[in-house]
């Protein structure tokens, strides 16, 4: 079997998403900020020299972000509840990842709340 080489920032990102709080999680223990409907954030982690953020994320079922291009990649990995984007659908320990410069919106599936650790590299703007 030949060996495969990662791709450059793989083991970084992964040593990222390492950082995402366990379950159970009390929610009021945190200052959230709602940017969306329905949906909130609070930035647990930040590098400025990688130009990177870890942020938890609380959603309601239905909330929806507004469709955004990423400048940079965005990693989420869902904690709990699902979600699904352009590219389909993620459920409680499944990662949703979009490269920079790809589009998407994500949308929370019935049922209950989700709550993601999302690693943002870069910033994104609106569509």
């Amino acid at each position: 079997m030949a060996d495969v080489t990662p791709r450059d920032g793989l083991r970084q990102e992964l040593l990222d998403l390492v950082e995402a709080p366990r379950l159970p999680i009390d929610l009021s223990s945190y200052g959230w900020t709602e940017v969306a409907p329905g949906i909130r954030l609070v930035e647990l982690r930040t590098d400025p020299a990688r130009n990177m953020r870890g942020c938890l994320v609380w959603a309601q079922p239905g909330a929806r972000t507004p469709a955004h291009r990423h400048l940079g990649d965005e990693v989420i990995l869902v904690l709990r509840g699902s979600l699904r984007d352009e590219h389909g659908s993620y459920r409680a320990g499944e990662i949703c990842r979009s490269r920079a410069g790809s589009s998407h919106t994500e949308e929370v599936l019935p049922g209950e709340d989700c709550l993601c650790y999302v690693v943002y590299y870069g910033d994104h703007e609106l569509v």
